[in-house]
């Protein structure tokens, strides 16, 4: 049988690219398996990083194209699995399945929130990029819009003229200028002094009345002429000389990628419920995913729960300590290290003595995040509390092994029905956690519960008052911490890589594949 598995994002090598590797490791162990995406991924790489054997999985790079021209690529295969985060398009294989990390709300309110956004680009006369996004560069703290052939963006019209500012970098050494177009005549020429050597573009865009918008056109020159589907060009820092895009810039949009995302790139979505009906199944990571599908979509679907490798892990000599990780980012969907630190302090400030909280993570660049950091160790100081930014695997799985207890608050203060996507939809670090000993006292919301059994294997908490004194009762009774602790590692076993491969098994039976 031929598969195909495609994720859009599969260069960050994150956690959704390793479920769906995952899914790709186990399938060619019988079949001919494609993992497809837009970008070129070493494959050694990707199973290095994530302990995957890939060795007889093939990686296909597809030129980037909006999500409903995948749908043709889907009749090439026996089996299609759609494993990108909100990319909807229908799939004409025969036995065809969505990964669904978790839904975008749909139905009428969506629609009504689409028109709103419309009207919200209208009224702050917003640019919009015409092509899928195909990166985000961290590094650079900022979004990059990267395209494999011409970038194409529509820019609003006004009664004055305005000026347009981007940046504009070489994302190939064969790409040596690229021409910029206005309303199809060229304004000017750039050139590139070398690859990822950003050029400031400046642009006036005259005052023009009773059209809706100015189109424009960046068109790489490649001295090869091999457009085979790599980044050539990348846009960022893109601004209008506006006062309305100065309000969205500085008020709204500020440090906030998402809403960047969502206003300046809406893909088309009224036919979603349409194309997912087209795939035999809808695969979730967690009954809290499984439950919000039911309520957002109105549509089943299986769970398959995410592989954790809990056999990496090991059960140390416990040390009176707390150990809490995730990473470091500013932003109202942070994993909430401000208010853990605050929380033991208190108990420090009450009295506690001879223990430790230890917060570990990858950081984020940006000045905000860094910003963020800088503050946490600020809160941090004179109080037994140590901050490990961007720690390695293998000092973080001594860090495990020798914390007695483990703290997770992500969505605390968010609102669960309004905002349920700023929750934890399910928990790997918990697991990990789980396997190593530490006992978990996390958050009762989001996917948490499902994993944490209140008395049972750890404590469930819905406030900071919860969350101290289940601590200082872990604290204080060292035999419920060591009975909680073995059947945590012994529960941890219930996300195992055996376990995901299982339940494939029988979801695959299910469809008939």
């Amino acid at each position: 049988m031929r598969i195909g598995i495609y994720n859009r994002w599969l260069a960050t090598l994150g956690g959704g690219e390793k479920y769906s590797l995952t899914i790709a490791e186990y399938l060619s162990q019988r079949h001919h398996v494609e993992v497809l995406s837009h970008r070129t991924v070493s494959k050694e790489q990707a199973a290095e990083r994530l302990n995957l054997n890939l060795s007889r999985v093939k990686f296909l790079t597809l030129s980037d194209r909006p999500a409903l021209e995948m749908t043709p690529i889907t009749t090439e295969y026996d089996f299609f699995v759609n494993a990108s985060y909100m990319d909807f398009f229908p799939s004409y294989a025969p036995f065809s399945a969505n990964v669904v990390y978790f839904p975008a709300k749909l139905g009428p309110e969506t629609f009504r929130r689409r028109q709103g956004k419309t009207r919200l680009r209208e009224w702050l006369r917003l640019p919009q990029v015409m092509i899928s996004t195909q990166a985000f560069d961290l590094e650079r703290g900022s979004l990059d819009w990267v395209s494999d052939t011409d970038l194409k963006l529509r820019l609003p019209s006004r009664a004055a003229a305005y000026s347009v500012q981007f940046d504009l970098r070489a994302c190939a050494p064969a790409v040596t200028q690229a021409t910029v177009m206005l309303n199809g005549l060229t304004v000017e020429q750039v050139k590139f002094s070398g690859v990822d050597q950003p050029q400031t573009c400046r642009i006036q865009v005259p005052a023009i009345v009773g059209k809706k918008f100015h189109e424009l056109l960046v068109i790489p020159e490649d001295q090869e002429n091999q457009f085979d589907g790599q980044p050539r060009l990348a846009i960022s820092h893109l601004s209008l000389g506006t006062p309305t895009y100065w309000l969205y810039q500085h008020l709204l949009a500020r440090n906030l990628m998402r809403l960047n995302v969502r206003l300046e790139f809406s893909p088309p979505g009224a036919a979603v419920l349409d194309y997912l009906d087209t795939y035999n199944a809808i695969w979730s990571i967690s009954e809290y995913s499984r439950s919000w599908i039911e309520r957002y979509w109105n549509r089943p679907s299986e769970i398959l729960y995410p592989p954790v490798d809990v056999e990496s892990f090991n059960v140390g000599e416990k040390c009176p300590q707390i150990l809490s990780v995730g990473r470091f980012f500013a932003g109202q969907h942070n994993k909430k290290h401000k208010f853990m630190i605050a929380a033991f302090k208190h108990m420090v400030d009450r009295g506690l003595t001879g223990w430790k909280l230890h917060l570990a993570g990858g950081t984020t660049p940006g000045e905000e995040h860094q910003a963020y950091l800088a503050d946490l160790f600020k809160q941090a100081h004179r109080y037994p509390i140590e901050i490990h930014p961007d720690i390695h695997f293998p000092e973080l799985l001594d860090l495990y092994a020798a914390t007695s207890i483990y703290w997770h608050a992500c969505g605390y203060g968010e609102n669960y029905q309004r905002e349920p996507e700023k929750f934890e939809h399910f928990g790997i670090t918990t697991v990990e956690a789980m396997a190593a000993g530490c006992v978990p006292v996390v958050i009762a919301k989001g996917g948490q519960p499902e994993i944490v059994q209140h008395g049972k294997n750890g404590f469930l908490w819905n406030n900071a008052k919860e969350l101290e004194e289940s601590t200082q009762r872990l604290m204080r009774d060292i035999d419920l911490r060591q009975a909680l602790s073995q059947q945590a590692v012994k529960d941890s076993r219930n996300y195992s890589k055996e376990a995901f491969f299982n339940r494939l098994d029988e979801l695959l039976k299910q469809i008939g594949a």
